[in-house]
């Protein structure tokens, strides 16, 4: 608590391991490859932060900021998948992915009653 009416939260997580497939897919143009690709391995991090306001001891509103970014090892591969790729060599790639966004919130506490 921040002060009587004033909370911050904030987390962090790290993720030891990651997985990813994906494909390629542009569906605009007449001729396509349709490249897959995969990773194993690498990690990544999520972190989240919120500031909240509490109107009432039941009734809170806030807002917050999320961001996640995920990775693969440097030795992913990208593997064609339609029969125009057949017998291309395996291209070796490292992907990664990042996104942020903010958020409100409101929440209500119910009493327990014991």
């Amino acid at each position: 608590m921040l002060t009587e009416r004033w909370r911050l939260n904030a987390d962090v997580a790290y993720l030891p391991w990651t997985g990813f497939k994906g494909r390629d897919y542009h569906l605009l143009r007449d001729m396509t490859t349709f490249d897959e690709q995969r990773g194993n391995g690498g990690g990544g991090v999520q972190i989240e932060g919120v500031l909240s306001y509490s109107i009432t001891k039941n009734i809170s509103v806030g807002v917050g900021g999320r961001y996640w970014a995920m990775w693969t090892k440097k030795d992913s591969d990208s593997l064609c998948s339609s029969s125009g790729c057949v017998g291309a060599p395996r291209i070796l790639a490292k992907y990664s992915m990042e996104r942020w966004g903010t958020f409100f919130q409101a929440s209500y506490k119910f009493d327990s009653k014991s």
